[in-house]
């Protein structure tokens, strides 16, 4: 259920929200739309291939209901915005059309890679196609930057702003502490991203563990060897000490977890301080400080989404 999630992204850019704005508004309207589709799902009503059906869906059940319409307000976007925000009516389909091309740098593209590349490798230790359930995906991923982050001070930068000192790079993720395991918001932002395109995929758990708050796995997309085929030669431009390491950690966070259950993880997290004393929603580590600097001037790489 990839569309729904970029719908709302969309919709955010379309009515002028932009950086911390378009974020604040992507966590304002991801609970209503989880809401609203748990509600739909009860009733037993899907929206089958029917793209209108989907979007008078959002209009009616997400787009206006009042915290949305609220914190477009206190973010003094235009009346006459709000209004479509308001009634139901914001144009979804035109939202798609005018920002159907996203452009993306060096920087961002290697996030994508080094996920897949964490897939790809989950899949062969495991054998099992799908990492399940969906926290424990962001908790994995965590983990990689969480080992780069104890890497010794001496080949760190000084860390002045509470980046955890990840100077041999990393994902750009911040994590918040949930319960027993991490989320990322701009993490979650790059999946849905990723299964818009067909590059991963997210399915339904048919029959979910008690235990799993998200009851869907992800795995790759038909589409993932051709993106890691047309983008992968670009890391080249990268500081390869750079990758290897980051690369070296990610694959030491799976040969260790990648066989654990959700509960294994959690109590792998547990054993961390900065997890174990956090509290609920507190965060627990920022993204890496260090934008990759090409060795030429690279144009933005554009991604029909």
């Amino acid at each position: 259920m990839s569309n729904e999630w970029l719908a709302l992204q969309r919709t955010g850019e379309w009515a002028g929200l932009h950086d911390d704005q378009l974020e604040a508004y992507l966590s304002q309207t991801h609970p209503v739309l989880k809401q609203a589709l748990n509600a739909r799902k009860e009733q037993g009503i899907g929206f089958g291939d029917l793209e209108s059906e989907l979007f008078k869906f959002l209009n009616e059940a997400v787009l206006s209901a009042d915290p949305v319409v609220q914190f477009l307000r206190d973010e003094n976007i235009d009346e006459e915005i709000i209004h479509y925000f308001e009634t139901g009516t914001v144009p979804i389909r035109d939202a798609f059309r005018e920002h159907s091309v996203v452009n993306y740098g060096l920087d961002e593209i290697v996030d994508f890679i080094m996920l897949l590349k964490l897939l790809k490798r989950y899949k062969e230790l495991t054998k099992v196609d799908s990492v399940r359930p969906l926290e424990k995906l962001h908790s994995l991923v965590y983990l990689v930057n969480h080992r780069l982050s104890q890497e010794d001070a001496s080949h760190s930068i000084e860390d002045t702003m509470g980046f955890g000192m990840l100077w041999k790079t990393g994902y750009r993720y911040t994590f918040e502490k949930r319960s027993d395991y991490t989320w990322s918001e701009s993490l979650q932002r790059d999946l849905d991203r990723l299964f818009a395109w067909k590059i991963l995929d997210r399915d339904i758990i048919d029959t979910p563990k008690p235990e799993w708050d998200l009851t869907y796995q992800v795995s790759l997309g038909e589409a993932a060897e051709l993106f890691l085929n047309r983008f992968e030669t670009r890391l080249d431009t990268f500081d390869s000490v750079l990758l290897k390491e980051w690369k070296r950690k990610q694959n030491s966070v799976l040969e260790d977890l990648a066989d654990s259950s959700k509960t294994g993880v959690s109590d792998y997290l547990r054993s961390i301080d900065r997890f174990d004393v956090s509290k609920q929603d507190e965060v627990v580590l920022n993204g890496r400080p260090k934008r990759f600097e090409s060795q030429k001037t690279i144009n933005k790489i554009t991604i029909n989404a």
